[in-house]
């Protein structure tokens, strides 16, 4: 086996454009990608952060003892640990953990979960300023024993995202060291992590931290001594690999940050706060990894969001959501309509817009439309193979990019619920189109589970077999 020559040529490429320098010993001390050696102390360092899935880090591997004139050894042997990519394809059940059902799961063939936690909307509660009803049954905590359930279960590895969304409420990052920050990593500490971290293998500290941020709060504030959401975030960060030192959970998880959005766009990447904590990832010693979310038009997009990411951070990647909403809530924009094709396999009207086809044909929620709507599989998979805006085998061509960038693996939405009018508004993404079990929109199988989506659950299996086949060989 020749691991060196599975690596991928755009990560090498960032590898070493990333090289971390060593120091010269100094004081009897030698140092070298965040790690500290004394005199006559040795340690093994590797030539690259990780190795595709089949290959093995001993091969890159080299022992480097600290001595009078530095680290010995070559040079190119720079990091002080190497992981193996598992390069999975998991489930995401977007804060709605509730939805891990394990019948579904055992369909998927995945050992990988994904769900993220809104603080923000828990602390609330937890401070009784939540008293509509119907808010705390949707943001119901029990949901939790769900996905600690799920996470628990056999060789199931899971994954947390701390969703932090003050744009929402109009709302700024507390300051640093302010009784506000202090309340609420207390409140993280003792009611989220003390309660969920234990069944997690990777914890990301934020969700969306460039969408769940008010603009203002991306640039330089005197108050903050900084950039407000950088100084949070990397704030955050820290207070979480000290609780989980403390809590004796460092060695179980790995602590990423982001998840980074719409890198493919010149405004992010120019973005000064993007950079700022894509650098820090990069060079904190705890940081282990990256998180991403690729919502895209094209699938172009995926792979130049990649690249840029791989320009500033030589460490593993996952890309916890991704789909081509945008695309899709594009061809609702421009008046797509049904097509006298489609129109005429399923007796409709072939200038009925996909937007009033979705809102009432199919989800019955427009008004004046007949009740118990819902279409068959057969006519729902026909919907999407007929449109010239679907891209075909759309998980397949994301997985191949994913594995071609060095990404460490990726999750995607688990099962369809049935959205409310507000979402099925033509000017909102059409994120209820895009999930492995298209459970709101067509009826149950004969068994009285969901039936699977159009393309997405059969690709989402060949890729389980095909890592399957490359774990073997």
């Amino acid at each position: 086996m020749q691991p060196t020559a599975l690596l991928p040529a755009v990560l090498v490429a960032a590898l070493i454009a990333l090289q971390p320098g060593a120091s010269a010993a100094q004081g009897g001390q030698c140092s070298l990608d965040g790690l500290s050696l004394g005199a006559g102390q040795q340690h093994v360092f590797y030539s690259a952060r990780s190795v595709p899935l089949g290959s093995e880090c001993a091969a890159l591997a080299q022992p480097r003892s600290c001595g009078a004139d530095g680290l010995s050894g070559n040079a190119s042997y720079r990091y002080h640990d190497c992981i193996e990519l598992e390069e999975f394809m998991g489930v995401n059940t977007n804060r709605k953990p509730g939805e891990l059902d394990p019948a579904l799961l055992a369909r998927t063939g995945t050992n990988w979960i994904r769900s993220n936690v809104e603080v923000l909307t828990y602390k609330d509660q937890h401070d009784g300023k939540v008293q509509n009803q119907a808010k705390l049954e949707r943001w119901d905590f029990a949901d939790w024993d769900t996905y600690t359930t799920a996470a628990d279960a056999g060789e199931r590895r899971a994954i947390l995202n701390l969703m932090w969304d003050f744009e929402a409420r109009g709302t700024h990052p507390p300051l640093p060291g302010s009784k506000e920050e202090k309340d609420l990593f207390a409140y993280l500490d003792l009611q989220i992590l003390d309660k969920l971290a234990p069944h997690v293998d990777i914890l990301t500290t934020g969700n969306e931290p460039f969408v769940n941020t008010l603009e203002e709060d991306w640039h330089p504030q005197e108050a903050y001594g900084g950039i407000p959401i950088v100084v949070f975030y990397q704030r955050l960060t820290e207070h979480v690999n000290a609780y989980l030192v403390d809590r004796r959970l460092r060695d179980q998880i790995s602590l990423y940050m982001g998840a980074f959005t719409r890198l493919h766009t010149q405004k992010m990447q120019r973005q000064p706060a993007v950079l700022a904590l894509l650098d820090f990832a990069e060079t904190a010693p705890y940081v282990d990894g990256v998180d991403m979310h690729t919502h895209v038009v094209n699938v172009n997009q995926i792979g130049k969001a990649l690249a840029f990411a791989r320009e500033h951070t030589s460490k593993p990647i996952v890309v916890t959501e991704f789909t081509f909403v945008w695309r899709m809530k594009q061809a609702i924009e421009e008046g797509d309509r049904l097509g006298p094709r489609f129109a005429k396999r399923w007796g409709r009207d072939a200038n009925e817009t996909i937007h009033d086809y979705m809102s009432c044909e199919v989800f019955a929620l427009a008004k004046g439309c007949r009740r118990n709507a819902g279409v068959s599989k057969a006519e729902w998979d026909d919907f999407f193979a007929t449109r010239d805006w679907y891209i075909d085998h759309f998980i397949l061509q994301a997985y191949d990019l994913f594995r071609q960038y060095g990404v460490r693996g990726a999750t995607f939405g688990l099962v369809q619920g049935t959205p409310t009018r507000q979402q099925l508004q033509p000017n909102r993404p059409p994120w209820y189109m895009g999930f492995l079990f298209a459970a709101a929109a067509v009826p149950p199988g004969a068994d009285g589970q969901p039936q699977p989506n159009y393309q997405y659950l059969d690709d989402f299996l060949t890729i389980q077999q095909q890592r399957a086949a490359r774990i073997r060989h």
